[in-house]
């Protein structure tokens, strides 16, 4: 006969729980946790973005290129060495090639051979001693002539490798006195008087972050903060970490900074 009273008990006990006046706290606040959780849709860069929240960036060449060999000789010489700078036009590689010197010495003597040929029969034409048709063919042998000494000499340019820009080497990959071939590769160089700078930024911020968009980063290397704007940015977005690309360029001349340091990149609502 004690059951039924204790069952009473704990139903006036959970009521009262209830009822207390936490519990009714507690329910006001949640409502409003709630709604402070939500951010309103339509939100821009600037709504978004603040000091505390950061985008990776990393530091890359304006330019860079592994140059090869146009031509299938014998290394002579590498001018330059890992970490040299150079100058646009200023010989890199030289190779060995005696051959293709010789080739053109042939084609220019050839070249004269033809011109003196020609310029006899159009002498002799004036008294009508060759006909028209020897004299048309000895001009055609001009021709050919120049020709060849064109080709052979764009052929012995290609036994001198010089610089498209200015920049640095960053990898000398073959080695003096090495035999290599057509496309063997022989230094890698980079272009690091223009850094450009690489972000992934979220998918939504495409509409608000246009060439010109100006921020600052921090580069880890050196600790200092920079400022940068947007120079263009990619239209497609990745579909998988719904990001697109934007290359930036930081303002100003730093020449404490190098192509591979990466830092922090910080948008501001304000700039």
């Amino acid at each position: 006969m004690r059951t039924a009273p204790n069952r009473i008990t704990v139903a006036i006990l959970l009521f009262a729980g209830l009822c207390s006046p936490w519990s009714i706290v507690a329910a006001q606040q949640t409502p409003a946790t709630t709604q402070s959780a939500i951010r309103p849709t339509g939100e821009t860069v600037a709504d978004t973005v603040s000091v505390g929240n950061d985008i990776r960036a990393l530091l890359t060449p304006h330019r860079q290129a592994n140059i090869s060999s146009l031509v299938s000789a014998r290394i002579q010489r590498i001018h330059f060495r890992e970490g040299d700078r150079f100058k646009k036009g200023e010989i890199m590689v030289s190779f060995e090639c005696e051959v293709l010197k010789a080739r053109l010495l042939s084609n220019l003597a050839k070249l004269k051979q033809y011109e003196l040929t020609y310029n006899a029969n159009r002498e002799l034409r004036k008294d009508d001693a060759v006909s028209k048709l020897e004299l048309a063919l000895s001009g055609a042998r001009v021709e050919e002539g120049k020709a060849e000494v064109s080709l052979a000499r764009a052929q012995l340019r290609k036994c001198t490798v010089r610089a498209p820009y200015n920049g640095r080497i960053v990898e000398v990959i073959a080695n003096e006195f090495e035999n290599v071939n057509t496309g063997d590769t022989l230094v890698a160089i980079l272009d690091d008087e223009k850094l450009e700078m690489i972000l992934h930024l979220p998918s939504k911020w495409m509409t608000s972050v246009s060439p010109g968009k100006k921020f600052t980063v921090t580069i880890d290397e050196t600790g200092k903060r920079y400022d940068a704007a947007v120079i263009r940015t990619n239209p497609r977005i990745d579909p998988t970490s719904r990001t697109f690309a934007a290359i930036a360029q930081i303002l100003g001349t730093h020449p404490e900074l190098r192509a591979g340091m990466s830092g922090n990149a910080y948008f501001d609502s304000s700039r």
